[in-house]
């Protein structure tokens, strides 16, 4: 005899073969605008319905797969890390998609008590509604994500207040309004409920924000990952500063002239662009510093793939391990440049052939003495110090140039990525660098006119320049 588990599986298989096949022969554009109108709401109705058991099924799922389970948890019999990843893994939904199905199930669905005993769900009223098709899904996370982490400062019967009021607006009507209150709106009021409630005062100011800061993970839109943060003050205060002391108008590129134009363009960069690439060439910084942590006995590495044969054609993509957005072959330039390259060579049968050592990376001993040499970004008129630079291969490697001291230069993030269109060329004398700059910066000189001029940062070299501008003759110092 069948359980009555598969027969109401089959029930709502055949459910949805009959919306399916209801569906299958109506053509939306030949509807005239009521019926359209009416079909999109009677669709909508039974989307809340799906929903409903979308947030219930997950929630079911997480309560199985939930760490304290160890072993035992259904993820981990499934071969997955969380519930999370098995979802996603039934589902094909993203991975944020199922995270908040999960929270708002978790949130709706009975609790058990340390004894044993069943209680209630953390929202009652909104799992009803949830539930019986009423509440849809966005009404109640807008409830949940705004009521639930005030709880632990407001009560219980403060949540359970605001709660029954907005499950009553969602659902409509009421004595306020004729009309359900849709997403949006409910969730307007629910952060007139927060503010009623969770006034200001009702924890110090400080530790409201400690308990807010945070920064979002990133979802990639038109080949940008697009982040949220919320600092502290004195963290953003820093970040600001550290900001503004590299984008002062000493830092923007110049380049020394005896008649400079005042109406040339100094940066060609908007602000928020040379924000980000600051912020670029800390996190270089960073990650190279003795202090960060290792991973795998190494420095952080972010890993970037491409096809042999698109690197050497120069064109197509790359891939970050991680990251959804493609990169262009000249990001991947930029990476090889800085971080070096290994081959992997895969048969036609997916079998790894073999993997080369890591070649074209300049190692510590020679970034300290191009550090020493160079001083940092060797721009003229970049502030970027040598800790944030990358080390740029002169002449490049796929032309035969070496990993040599006498063949590599700091370049900031942004020089670096725009040095082989930005104008500006970078020539070794004797294993010193000039440079020679954009024509934008020439005031009106050719090429061959505008002279190479010694760069650099370092204190030492300058004065060592000096010191042989003053015995003999003068030596342009940029």
């Amino acid at each position: 005899m069948r359980t009555a588990i598969p027969e109401a599986t089959e029930d709502v298989a055949a459910a949805h073969l009959g919306l399916a096949a209801a569906l299958s022969g109506v053509d939306e554009r030949l509807l005239h605008d009521g019926p359209l109108l009416q079909l999109t709401a009677a669709v909508e109705r039974v989307g809340m319905l799906v929903d409903s058991w979308r947030v219930r099924l997950a929630g079911e799922v997480g309560a199985r797969s939930r760490r304290e389970l160890g072993d035992d948890r259904l993820s981990a019999k499934k071969g997955c890390r969380n519930g999370v990843e098995l979802l996603a893994r039934v589902t094909l939904a993203s991975e944020r998609t199922i995270t908040q199905r999960m929270r708002l199930g978790a949130a709706t669905r009975p609790r058990t008590a340390l004894s044993g005993e069943t209680l209630p769900a953390a929202f009652p009223e909104a799992s009803t509604a949830l539930r019986s098709g009423t509440l849809g899904y966005d009404s109640a996370l807008a409830i949940v994500d705004t009521l639930d982490p005030i709880r632990g400062r407001v009560g219980d019967l403060n949540v359970e207040l605001a709660e029954t009021a907005l499950v009553a607006a969602a659902t409509g009507p009421t004595l306020e309004s004729a009309l359900p209150f849709g997403a949006d709106e409910v969730r307007g009021q629910a952060r007139v409920w927060e503010s009623v409630l969770d006034e200001d005062g009702t924890i110090p100011a400080e530790e409201r924000a400690m308990g807010a800061r945070g920064i979002s993970g990133g979802l990639t839109r038109d080949g940008l990952v697009h982040r949220k943060m919320a600092l502290l003050p004195e963290i953003d205060a820093k970040f600001e500063t550290l900001l503004n002391a590299y984008l002062s108008p000493r830092s923007k590129p110049t380049f020394a002239d005896p008649d400079p134009d005042p109406d040339q363009p100094k940066d060609p960069r908007a602000t928020a662009q040379a924000r980000h690439d600051v912020f670029a060439s800390l996190i270089d910084g960073a990650a190279r510093s003795a202090a960060a942590p290792t991973m795998g006995g190494a420095a952080p590495t972010v890993l970037v793939s491409v096809r042999q044969a698109d690197l050497a054609a120069g064109s197509g993509a790359g891939f970050i391990e991680g990251c959804e957005a493609p990169i262009s072959l000249r990001a991947v330039e930029q990476f090889v440049c800085a971080g070096g390259l290994q081959h992997v060579l895969i048969g036609d049968d997916g079998r790894l052939v073999s993997l080369s050592s890591t070649d074209r990376v300049f190692n510590a001993a020679q970034r300290r003495a191009i550090s020493l040499r160079d001083g940092g970004c060797i721009i003229p008129g970049c502030t970027i110090p040598a800790a944030w630079s990358e080390i740029h291969h002169v002449i490049a490697y796929r032309d035969g140039g070496e990993t040599e001291t006498c063949n590599g230069v700091l370049l900031c993030w942004f020089h670096h990525r725009t040095i082989e269109t930005s104008g500006w060329h970078i020539l070794m004398i004797g294993g010193v660098p000039f440079v020679k700059p954009p024509p934008w910066l020439r005031n009106g000189r050719s090429e061959a006119d505008t002279p190479w001029r010694r760069s650099t940062k370092s204190r030492t070299q300058l004065a060592d320049l000096l010191e042989q501008q003053r015995e003999r003759q003068p030596v342009l110092v940029e």
